[in-house]
């Protein structure tokens, strides 16, 4: 079956997958990652045209953002495959409770996500905070210092979608405090 063929079966099997296979395609085209090769020597990430951003950092544009740190919730991983360049596809999804936010980190090759119920308001630096209801994407630019926050009243449910070389870590926190809120719930 050809493959556009295999798709359209795909959709017309389930609306649901249907959405989840345009975000991954969507994703593909908007992260199309560099190649391993232009990957950082150093521990801290950069990127070939990028400035090396050190940890630790506490504030987004001069202020602390909103939020109590906390991992997404009932994370599942919808994909996680190498294509046929070498690269990594990565989608995950995960709910971000209300009051909490990610801690202050870089992807080094970008991202996007997409939220699929209640609100995100995403902090980067160098940019003015945005907010995205149900049914929208945002970017996540490559080796910027960016949160995002849940600062709305109903859990908001996220797919996370990346692109990167296969040997280059999908998100580096900068933010102290991280590990042990990470450590106190695994307890």
């Amino acid at each position: 079956m050809h493959p556009t063929n295999k798709l359209r079966h795909f959709s017309q099997t389930s609306g649901t997958y249907f959405s989840i296979a345009v975000l991954v395609l969507v994703g593909a085209v908007l992260t199309g990652c560099a190649d391993s090769s232009a990957t950082s020597q150093s521990d801290s990430p950069s990127s070939p045209d990028g400035p090396v951003i050190t940890a630790p950092v506490s504030m987004i544009n001069g202020a602390v953002p909103p939020g109590k740190l906390d991992p997404l919730h009932d994370v599942t991983t919808m994909l996680d495959t190498i294509d046929s360049q070498g690269n990594r596809l990565f989608v995950s999804r995960g709910t971000r409770m209300p009051g909490t936010r990610v801690a202050i980190h870089v992807h080094e090759y970008g991202g996007h996500t997409c939220v699929v119920s209640g609100t995100i308001t995403d902090f980067v630096e160098g940019q003015e905070s945005s907010t995205f209801p149900a049914g929208t994407c945002y970017y996540m630019p490559p080796n910027t210092p960016m949160t995002a926050a849940n600062l709305g009243t109903e859990p908001a449910v996220l797919i996370d979608n990346l692109t990167l070389p296969s040997d280059a870590p999908m998100i580096t926190i900068l933010e102290p405090g991280w590990d042990e809120v990470v450590a106190q719930l695994s307890q």
